[in-house]
Order: structure tokens, then C-alpha cells, then sequence
């Protein structure tokens, strides 16, 4: 299966509101869990592909035009996750809640998804997105200060593997900050990943901060292979690929498994949020999963 898990999609009833049909893998390479579980995250990639794919379809966004997300929230019903003998049939219902329009075009919007799985509540999704042309995004992305290129992308020292519970080497996103202070990171990028860069990008995407956030929460609880129940994320400005990002998480007090999460660049934060994960099982294991896990 390609990594568009999108099948179709129809407007129903009211002005806005759409059913949509997906296909979940029983095993992705990338969305994977310990607990025989399906992924949190393929339900924040999912809503993501539903707003491309209604902004295109449905709201006349010409093709080339560029989706920047500034808010994400997915919230799961683990229990309603399990996989099961064949591929997840999910529909969800969603609603499209324009916010602006430029030049008679859709310049803002969000976008709500109910998700079901067996005709079972399965959890809810929301993005809110920006939609800019060509000219716009270049406008915006590019100051006088900053030319259009990448430079050297940092690559510092990896975290273990098996503290983040990833499939492989690759998937892991965070490094070792120099300070050595607990509960800060530094973000670590490999733009040739086949699901983390799915097409060239000048900037980190947002899914890196989104397994970013997954895998700090998961270093700051010593939980490597709990699922995520629940996050939100916020991003404010573009992360660039070739300056260090500073990951830092702080517990909430009087509330298991979540954690805030902030990405900064020379002390600007750039995106936050917050992230919840499920008590994990006790007699979960990272090697049921994955084998060979190692330090790399």
C-alpha cells in the first residue's frame, strides 16, 4: 500500500460536510505500535491527507498552491485500535469551517474528522491550514536576509533506539543536546526518509515534529513504547532544516503520561504543544515489536 491512505470521498448533507473512506496496513513500516495496536499518528496523517485532499477537490485550491498547517490535534480510542486479520476500513465524517478567502480563493481554513472503525468511534482528528500560492509561500518563506537553499543539515548524536521504540535507525528523530539537562533534545533529520519526507521540503514537516514530540515525551517518561492517547501542536514559524532545534519537555504536574513540548531555534519557539501517552502495559516489551533494537 502507497502512503496515501485516502480511498474517496463525497459532500454530504450541509454545506461542508464530507464522509470519507481510508485503508489502515496492519503493518506500515513506519506506523507501528508494541501493543498490536494501530498507530495514533496514522490518525493525525490521515486528517492531514483529508485536507489536502478536500482543499484540491472540494474548494478549488489549484494544484501547486502549498498547505502550511498551524494547528494539529488527533485524540485516539486505544481500545478501538486493535488490528485486527485484515486492513482497517475506516470512514470518517468531516467538517470544513472556512476562516479566510483571498482573491476569492480559500486562503484559511480547519478541518474536524470523526474517525470510525467498524462503524465504532475510533478517536477525532483537527487541522487548522493555510493555503498560499507559489509566489505567496516564497514571499513569506524567503527574507531579504535568507537565501532560497538549504544548507548542512545537523546531525547530531542519536538517542537509543530502543528508549523511542522506532523500526529501524532511521526513524529516529531526536538527538543528544550538549547540555546533558533531562528532558531536552535536539532534533534530528533525515530528509531522505521515505514516510518522514514524502516529497522534497525546504523546512522540517510538520509529521517530524509530530514523531519528534512522540519520541520526547517518550525519552521524559522512560515509556518507550507507550501509544499516544492524545496531542495538539501548534506551529507558529517555518523550522528551518539547517539550524539546530532544541527540543524541551516539562511533565505536567498531577496529570500521567503528559507532557508539554516546545521546538526553538537561537531561543525563537517555533512550534509547541502538548502530548499525552498511555500508561503502558507492564508486560509490554520494545523487542516484541521490533528485534535487533541497538545503540546507534
Amino acid at each position: 500500500m502507497s502512503e496515501v491512505y485516502l480511498t474517496d470521498g463525497i459532500p454530504v448533507g450541509e454545506a461542508g460536510r464530507f464522509r470519507l473512506g481510508a485503508q489502515w496496513p496492519r503493518q506500515h513500516a513506519f506506523y507501528r505500535t508494541c501493543t498490536d495496536r494501530y498507530d495514533t499518528m496514522l490518525l493525525g496523517e490521515t486528517v492531514r491527507q483529508c485536507a489536502i485532499y478536500l482543499g484540491h477537490m472540494h474548494y478549488a485550491v489549484p494544484l501547486g498552491h502549498l498547505f502550511t498547517m498551524q494547528t494539529m490535534r488527533i485524540e485516539a480510542h486505544l481500545d478501538r485500535l486493535t488490528i485486527g486479520s485484515s486492513a482497517a476500513e475506516v470512514v470518517m465524517n468531516a467538517q470544513v469551517t472556512e476562516h479566510a478567502r483571498r482573491g476569492g480563493r480559500l486562503s484559511a481554513f480547519s478541518v474536524d474528522v470523526d474517525f470510525l472503525v467498524d462503524d465504532t468511534p475510533a478517536g477525532h482528528g483537527m487541522a487548522v491550514a493555510g493555503v498560499l500560492t507559489p509566489d505567496d509561500y516564497a514571499r513569506i518563506r524567503w527574507s531579504s536576509d535568507r537565501a532560497p537553499t538549504v544548507g548542512r543539515i545537523p546531525q547530531p548524536l542519536p538517542v537509543l533506539q530502543s528508549a523511542v521504540c522506532v523500526p529501524d535507525d532511521r526513524a529516529v528523530v531526536l538527538g543528544v543536546h550538549p547540555s546533558g539537562d533531562i528532558g531536552r533534545w535536539l532534533l534530528r533529520v533525515d530528509p531522505t526518509h521515505p514516510v518522514l519526507f514524502d516529497h522534497p521540503s525546504d523546512h522540517v514537516p510538520g509529521v517530524v515534529v509530530l514523531e519528534a514530540a512522540r519520541q520526547s515525551a517518550r525519552l521524559r517518561l522512560g515509556w518507550s513504547c507507550a501509544d499516544v492517547e492524545s496531542l495538539e501542536l501548534r506551529f507558529r514559524r517555518f523550522l528551518e532544516l539547517d539550524e539546530p532545534t532544541t527540543v524541551t519537555t516539562e511533565l505536567r504536574p498531577g496529570e500521567d503520561g503528559c507532557v508539554d513540548v516546545e521546538f526553538s531555534q537561537w531561543g525563537e519557539i517555533k512550534a509547541s504543544g502538548t502530548i499525552r501517552l498511555a500508561v503502558p502495559l507492564p508486560t509490554v516489551e520494545p523487542a516484541h515489536a521490533f528485534v535487533g533494537l541497538h545503540r546507534v
